[in-house]
């Protein structure tokens, strides 16, 4: 799970703060799997997951 996790902080740090291809690959890389991370995220929120209610939070106010 961390390891999810890892690569969705990593892509919205990149998005965020990274060079200008690496925000346009970041991004990228967020719309193509913008269904499933959110997807499994808010199951894991349901579980009561804190870290993944944050993520989510995170991930929702990217703009791809």
């Amino acid at each position: 799970m961390e390891m999810i996790f890892g690569v969705i902080e990593d892509l919205i740090e990149k998005a965020q703060n990274g060079t200008t291809e690496q925000k346009e690959d970041a991004k990228n890389s967020l719309k193509n799997n913008m269904g499933q991370f959110v997807s499994n995220l808010e199951e894991l929120v349901n579980q009561g997951n804190e870290e993944a209610a944050d993520l989510l939070k995170q991930l929702k106010s990217i703009d791809v």
